[in-house]
């Protein structure tokens, strides 16, 4: 028994949708993971994060055009060109998603070691603010309210303390709630006890967590899709044809 052709315009409209938000979705996961690898690049081993949030973006922005045009397509009378476009966009978006929740899951098990260098640049610490390392470590303890890569102790063995003769630890290690924070280690209590390492592995993991599940459900909408394009394509309405008169 064929299905009425409204309930398969409003399925289809539903995908899109589904689509549009999941599209919406990789590309913030995508461009949180651009920015972060911008402002905190001295942290990374190397670039290769950039292949699952570039990836995450462009997939977006080709979700965002299929769900557009498959809203079009349930809200009037398409032609089977536009049917078979509407096919060949997903077709090309399933391809981008796939190889995105691919590289996501594989970066997602090697953040540990794309971070390595975040212990090489603490120790590098100068106390400058116009050297790169300095800058880039009081960033990252601002922004996360994090000290040291593990525990604030960590900087008790960085050649900046040894060296400098003070007692303290940057002032960026301050947590924000307590005005009176100066960096001295006699009173523990206002620090930021979070080591930076952990709660920036676990900032990436997120994102990248979101770009993989968004991936899956757009895999599953894809086939939805699919199957709801092809009933359409299958069931178009007869074309009337007309005897020209000959005279």
């Amino acid at each position: 028994m064929a299905l009425p052709r409204r309930i398969i315009n409003i399925c289809i409209k539903a995908v899109s949708l589904l689509l549009l938000l999941a599209g919406i979705s990789l590309i913030i996961g995508g461009a949180f993971l651009l920015h972060k690898y911008r402002s905190h690049g001295l942290f990374f081993s190397n670039f290769y994060i950039l292949l699952p949030a570039l990836l995450a973006v462009i997939s977006g922005v080709l979700i965002l055009i299929s769900g557009s045009l498959g809203c079009v397509l349930s809200s009037s009378d398409p032609s089977c060109c536009l049917q078979g476009l509407f096919v060949y966009i997903l077709i090309v978006v399933f391809c981008a998603v796939s190889t995105t929740a691919a590289l996501a899951s594989v970066y997602t098990d090697k953040l540990d070691a794309d971070l390595a260098p975040l212990k090489d640049v603490f120790q590098n610490y100068s106390g400058n603010n116009q050297d790169p390392d300095t800058r880039a470590v009081n960033a990252l303890q601002s922004e996360l309210q994090c000290c040291g890569v593990k525990y604030y102790t960590d900087w008790l063995d960085t050649p900046w303390f040894n060296h400098s003769g003070k007692y303290e630890v940057p002032v960026s290690c301050c947590n924000k709630t307590f005005d009176t924070c100066n960096g001295t280690l006699h009173i523990p209590a206002v620090l930021c006890n979070e080591g930076c390492q952990i709660k920036f592995e676990k900032q990436l993991s997120l994102m990248l967590r979101v770009i993989m599940i968004a991936s899956l459900v757009v895999i599953l909408v894809l086939v939805f899709s699919w199957m709801s394009v092809g009933y359409l394509m299958k069931h178009q309405p007869p074309l009337e044809y007309q005897i020209l008169n000959q005279e």
